[in-house]
């Protein structure tokens, strides 16, 4: 009897064992399938995480102003407020690569401020359709707001750019248009080509605008690359601009002008210049020429600075601009400027500027203090 009872609990022992047994090949067989699924979905997101890198930035200031007057002025505001999403669509085993770029600012109105496709098959050759930066200006092109050393850009990227609210074609547009633009490099060397080249049609009615005249703007630049960090560039545009709001600001430019130029005005911008950038210093320097109908401008502004201590940048400036040659009178500015970034995705900016205007009625010597902070994520 005794041998038939531990006959029977051993069977029921066995039996158990084996349930839990069953139980647990059971859970790991499930276990092991969920694993395989999220594998399979991380491998097609390590696929499209390139496809979709999303970044962006606010800028908040303050501005105080006082001229030989002793007029002041002050103000809190906000620069930009951008969000930018971009990546890698294709990258081919011979260096072919394709990629896009769409950033919006949504400081006042949400307006696109970039958006653009490139597909470059082999190094010489590429082509970008949409909407982005004009190649005129290494400045303009090369130095986003979050890049450059001071806070302001130069006088002559902004009236003769589109940079800033007065361009003397009446366009601000943030140094962009909609258009075409072909480039390319040659003789490649540690990762950068010695010769470059960007030549590019435009609507040349400025951002998130059709054309508003029968012809294109045309622009074209062409940068030298002895060295990784130094850059030498000379640029040229064409385009024409409706006249109906430049009559009255800047009269000169319809002087002697026929009938048909009296509503769209032909313009010109030419120059070049020089980049170097590197861990310790920069330079740069630019000359920007421009014929708007009649009237004849040009700028140039020299800048250098240090960095140091691994958080520091400090720079100076001197930024000429005359919007008239035919004229005398020009405004000088005197700049200095200082940055701090204490974190990687964190910059305070502090900069002084002396505005001298020589012989330019109405406009008087002025002081000017400008700071702003930065956030990047």
């Amino acid at each position: 009897m005794k041998r038939f009872i531990l006959s029977v609990m051993t069977l029921l022992a066995f039996g158990v064992v084996s349930a839990q047994t069953s139980d647990s090949q059971i859970q790991i067989e499930q276990l092991n399938e969920r694993i395989s699924k999220l594998e399979k979905r991380s491998a097609v997101w390590d696929k499209l995480k390139p496809a979709f890198k999303l970044s962006g930035y606010i800028q908040a200031g303050y501005d105080y102003l006082w001229d030989e007057d002793g007029t002041k002025t002050s103000t809190f505001h906000l620069r930009r407020a951008r969000m930018t999403m971009q990546g890698d669509l294709y990258k081919g085993k011979k260096g072919a690569k394709a990629n896009y770029r769409l950033q919006i600012d949504f400081c006042r109105t949400p307006v696109i401020v970039d958006l653009w496709f490139k597909y470059q098959p082999v190094n010489q050759f590429g082509i970008q359709v949409g909407q982005f930066k004009v190649p005129i200006s290494i400045e303009n092109t090369d130095y986003n707001a979050t890049k450059l050393e001071f806070i302001n850009y130069a006088q002559a990227v902004q009236r003769l750019a589109r940079l800033g609210s007065g361009d003397m074609t009446g366009i601000s547009s943030t140094g962009r248009d909609t258009g075409l633009q072909l480039y390319g490099g040659f003789i490649k060397k540690d990762g950068f080509s010695i010769i470059n080249y960007e030549v590019g049609v435009f609507n040349g009615a400025g951002i998130n605008a059709k054309d508003n005249n029968k012809s294109k703007d045309v622009a074209a630049r062409l940068t030298i690359q002895p060295l990784k960090l130094l850059k030498i560039a000379g640029y040229y545009m064409y385009g024409e601009a409706d006249a109906t709001s430049l009559s009255t600001k800047y009269p000169a430019i319809l002087t002697n002008l026929d009938s048909y130029n009296l509503k769209y005005i032909g313009y010109q911008r030419y120059g070049g210049g020089f980049d170097y950038n590197n861990d310790f210093m920069f330079a740069r320097s630019e000359y920007i020429g421009g014929k708007t109908g009649n009237l004849t401008s040009e700028g140039v502004y020299v800048q250098v600075g240090y960095k140091f201590l691994g958080k520091w940048t400090a720079g100076v400036r001197y930024d000429y601009f005359d919007e008239n040659t035919a004229v005398e009178g020009c405004q000088n500015n005197y700049s200095l400027a200082l940055s701090y970034r204490p974190w990687k995705h964190f910059r305070l900016q502090a900069e002084y500027t002396y505005q001298q205007y020589r012989k330019i009625e109405g406009s008087k010597n002025g002081n000017c203090l400008y700071f702003m902070a930065t956030a990047l994520f």
